[in-house]
């Protein structure tokens, strides 16, 4: 059991960002949030914070920091954080400019740090693959921790960045926002492509960053969160996901129409994966309806009033069984969707509004998943999968119901928090009927009114 809930709090911890210090992340809230006894969340933070094998010993005893200063030496701070994968480096150096003393909101942050590492995942990366830490003089030292798998154990990588931290002064600045927003947005991708160094990495990056495969964190994947990472929204993508959204994007950018033909040959250079892998997720998708497929290749498929309202009643039934599966699960269960809400709310507040329409349909799906129903979660992925492609190939803007989505967003989930499934259900319904009267404007002489009515009730 602590066990499970190590992992259920490194994912809260990891995921936080800067806010970390604040009172929202005490333990007692962080029981609260994710249904874990107080003790077993305290508990949690500190071993996460403070490894069983480390040197020296958790708060209560002498401090690593006190022991540093009697020594004569300058407190520390984070001055790198570098992963190329493989391997990662962790650089520390003493502080010139102290900071404002604030050891609560310090301990925090570097739990939060460890709780990164903790769920990356990168203990179980092979040392088969060539290392490709570049070299660097100022890696180099007692105040460098480097992780090469295959040289030492993690345990002991942990270890050491601990008892660093726990040498750092007590003050937020040791462990910078612009560090701890870097790593909340990468987490879930294994730390891959983490680069900060003090002083030239200030800016938090955006929550709409994108990785080395050209999707952004907005994207979600088919249903199955892998086991070393199950408390984490997923990010990783299939290659058909792939190509279903390079699709969704060459329909933006070269403003395809229904009926048009999609070239094989130019979404194999779009993506950058051989000819075969793309025609099969293409086949794939034409199979799910989402491309039509024909002789000479595949177009953009021709849409019309009673394919939105099928679509539409479908997700309402399937989604109303998931909520009501959701409403009796432990709070734990729906960490990831809590993580997906506060994804839209920073895009509706800080990123692009003309994404919080893919961040909304991420929360969703991370409710699918907490449902525990395993086809049923199976089956409302399919039908957003065909809701992304219809907003692409109706050219859908849900920019001006940013405010109204997360809204909505937040009372279905502190009802389903709550045990409350039929209100859940019923802002669910209100939700399904203004997105389907939304997307059915663009087709209005074939949109049956009645018949939706008829379906959704």
């Amino acid at each position: 059991m602590q066990e499970t809930a190590d992992d259920i709090v490194a994912s809260v911890l990891a995921t936080a960002g800067p806010r970390v210090g604040t009172s929202a992340y005490s333990t007692r809230s962080i029981a609260e949030l994710t249904g874990l006894s107080q003790s077993l969340a305290s508990r949690a933070v500190s071993r996460i914070r403070y490894p069983e094998n480390m040197v020296e010993s958790p708060p209560g005893t002498t401090s690593a920091y006190s022991k540093f200063a009697a020594q004569g030496h300058s407190p520390l701070a984070l001055a790198e954080f570098w992963v190329e994968f493989p391997s990662i480096a962790v650089r520390f150096e003493p502080v010139t400019t102290p900071g404002m003393a604030r050891p609560r909101v310090f301990e925090r942050r570097a739990a939060s740090l460890m709780a990164a590492l903790w769920v990356s995942g990168a203990a179980a990366w092979s040392s088969d693959r060539p290392t490709k830490l570049e070299a660097h003089p100022q890696r180099e030292g007692p105040y460098t921790v480097t992780w090469v798998p295959g040289e030492g154990s993690w345990e002991d990588f942990l270890a050491r960045v601990s008892n660093l931290l726990s040498s750092c002064e007590r003050s937020p600045a040791a462990v910078p926002s612009a560090l701890l927003q870097r790593l909340a947005s990468r987490v879930g991708h294994g730390l891959h492509g983490v680069r900060w160094v003090r002083g030239v990495d200030t800016a938090p990056e955006s929550p709409l960053a994108s990785d080395s495969n050209r999707v952004t964190v907005t994207e979600f994947p088919s249903p199955g969160r892998s086991e070393r990472n199950r408390w984490l929204p997923r990010v990783e993508l299939s290659a058909t996901e792939q190509i279903a959204i390079a699709l969704r994007k060459e329909m933006t950018d070269s403003g395809f129409a229904p009926g048009d033909r999609i070239s094989v040959s130019a979404m194999t250079d779009r993506l950058g994966l051989d000819p075969g892998t793309v025609r099969t997720g293409m086949r794939q998708l034409a199979d799910d309806g989402l491309l039509v497929s024909h002789d000479r290749g595949f177009r953009v498929p021709q849409l019309n009033g009673a394919d939105v309202i099928d679509l539409y009643a479908s997700r309402l039934h399937v989604g109303m069984v998931i909520l009501r599966a959701c409403a009796i699960q432990p709070k734990h269960r729906l960490l990831p969707a809590r993580l997906a809400l506060g994804a839209l709310e920073a895009v509706a507040r800080q990123g692009s509004r003309a994404d919080v329409g893919e961040a909304d349909l991420r929360f969703q799906q991370e409710l699918a998943e907490a449902s525990g129903l395993t086809q049923s979660a199976r089956s409302f992925h399919a039908l957003t999968l065909r809701v992304r492609m219809f907003i692409s190939v109706l050219k859908l803007d849900y920019s001006p119901a940013a405010d109204r989505l997360v809204s909505e967003d937040r009372r279905i989930l502190a009802a389903v928090l709550e045990g409350r499934s039929k209100d859940a259900v019923r802002v669910w319904r209100t939700k399904q009927d203004n997105a389907v009267r939304h997307m059915s404007a663009v087709a209005p002489d074939t949109f049956d009114a009645a018949l939706w009515d008829n379906l959704s009730h």
